[in-house]
């Protein structure tokens, strides 16, 4: 049972970190969270030499007992196995923010950051969705 209000139900943006020279990814996230239990779904673009540039999907199980995050992220493709994606984190007490490790036992890990999308500034978002102005 959650022992606080922080709800993560709602649409996430991402970024997760390999280890070494690898550059980081980009992912969005939909949560939904129900009595401590969570479940949702994430979207990338695949970065490695054999999925770069192609969209990935994921489903993801967890659970939050108070700032606690833990939940695995198994992708759905099943011409493409992968082993499943263990992440463990913390969410700040607003609850807009979630930092932490991800780990695939025995081949990686790096680190993730979540924001809540609605958590971005107005600024930035006016500002990808502004047209440009050819002359």
């Amino acid at each position: 049972m959650v022992d606080d209000n922080r709800d993560l139900t709602g649409s996430w943006k991402g970024i997760f970190s390999y280890p070494r020279t690898v550059p980081s990814n980009q992912f969005d996230a939909e949560l939904r969270e129900h009595l401590g239990l969570l479940d949702g779904d994430t979207f990338e673009h695949g970065d490695t030499p054999r999925t770069k540039g192609q969209p990935m999907y994921a489903i993801i199980r967890g659970d939050r007992l108070g700032s606690s995050v833990n939940f695995t992220k198994s992708y759905d493709d099943v011409t493409r196995p992968r082993a499943p994606v263990y992440y463990s984190g913390h969410v700040t007490e607003d609850g807009n923010e979630i930092t932490g490790i991800w780990d695939i036992p025995g081949v990686w890990s790096g680190t993730f950051i979540m924001v809540r999308a609605s958590q971005i500034p107005q600024a930035e978002q006016i500002e990808r969705a502004e047209p440009i102005e050819l002359v």
